[in-house]
């Protein structure tokens, strides 16, 4: 039995088979091409944003530069008011001479060396103390992980190849060259980093003689060309035994012996240090 196609089919099946090779076509052949001219595009916008980025920091680098500069005589300014790191016989010797200079004896001297670098607050029942907490944890909230430098631009710029789910693409709006200028030189002043170079070395002494002679005490601690806090002190009295002849046997009778009241102080205090070498290198080095 035979079957026959009408015209109208034969031009029917035509068109589909036309349209199917149409889009194979599209599919296969035009729509990869649409996709990496996009991508192209995109490509190069970053590219652009990076170059101009790049150009700001080379317009910049002179202002930088002296920036640095100025940063890294500041820094060298305030180690030089920091102890070189200090060894526990260092320090001991330290107070121990300068209680005897100003003629007192000593009764007690204890301190511990730091471990970790040194993390002050304020009152805790201030507003700076709450503050502080604040800055603190927001640091800690934004992490430490750092990002190749182009990339972290393009990011910061609305550029990250993360895709954003929000539907409107339009609302990231790119940053100005100000905005660019604020990221070279640095967060604004004030901004909370934690503290990996300084040590404070809590030291409490007890130290007894005339009022005059602690008083010269104190003033030596307060007016110290380097880092001393003293966190707090209090005055007392300080008996001891003492021969009224030096040269007699410790076997005597009482009257041999009588009791000395004098005056004492304990003092609580921190000594904060730091590596200075570097430092100490540029004196010698102006020196010479």
């Amino acid at each position: 039995m035979k079957s026959t196609m009408s015209m109208k089919d034969k031009k029917l099946l035509v068109g589909m088979f036309i349209g199917v090779i149409i889009v194979a076509i599209g599919y296969w052949g035009i729509l990869p091409q649409i996709k990496a001219c996009k991508e192209l595009d995109e490509k190069l916008e970053k590219e652009e944003e990076t170059k101009e980025i790049n150009e700001i920091k080379l317009i910049n680098v002179g202002a930088i530069q002296i920036q640095a500069d100025e940063y890294e005589d500041e820094i060298a300014q305030m180690k030089d008011e920091f102890y070189q790191i200090l060894t526990s016989s260092q320090v001991d010797r330290m107070m121990t001479e300068m209680a005897t200079d100003n003629g007192l004896d000593i009764y007690e001297l204890n301190f511990s060396m730091p471990k970790n670098p040194a993390e002050r607050f304020a009152y805790q029942y201030s507003e700076l103390y709450h503050t502080q907490l604040d800055m603190m944890a927001n640091y800690k909230d934004s992490g430490d992980d750092e990002e190749d430098d182009v990339e972290k631009d393009l990011e910061d710029l609305g550029l990250s190849d993360e895709k954003d789910d929000s539907s409107d693409t339009t609302s990231k709006k790119k940053k100005t060259a100000e905005d660019i200028n604020d990221e070279v030189f640095g967060e604004e002043p004030g901004a909370y980093r934690p503290n990996t170079q300084i040590y404070a070395v809590p030291v409490t002494m007890t130290v007894g003689g005339n009022t005059s002679n602690l008083n010269n005490f104190i003033n030596d601690i307060i007016n110290s060309d380097k880092r001393i806090l003293i966190v707090g002190y209090s005055w007392g009295t300080y008996r001891q035994l003492a021969k009224n002849n030096p040269e007699e046997d410790s076997t005597g009778t009482d009257d041999s012996v009588k009791i000395i009241t004098k005056k004492s102080l304990t003092v609580k205090l921190e000594i904060y240090m730091c590596d200075t070498s570097d430092v100490a290198t540029e004196t010698d080095a102006a020196e010479e």
